[in-house]
């Protein structure tokens, strides 16, 4: 098991009590890290270093109502 697998795991079992196989836990991953990827880079075409913070939020908000 790769580490972000292990991550995955990690954040299923102690935040969320769920268990799930290797297989879809190497699924999840991938799917977090393809997520992760696209919000950082919508964030990045948005957002500067010295934006508020709420500004982060303001925005994700605005794309999931579009």
């Amino acid at each position: 098991m790769d580490e972000k697998t292990k991550t995955a795991a990690g954040i299923a079992t102690g935040l969320q009590g769920m268990k799930y196989d290797d297989v879809r836990l190497a699924e999840l991953a991938t799917e977090v890290e393809i997520l992760n990827d696209a919000v950082r880079k919508a964030a990045a075409a948005r957002l500067t270093f010295d934006d508020d913070p709420a500004a982060f939020a303001s925005i994700m908000a605005k794309e999931a109502r579009s």
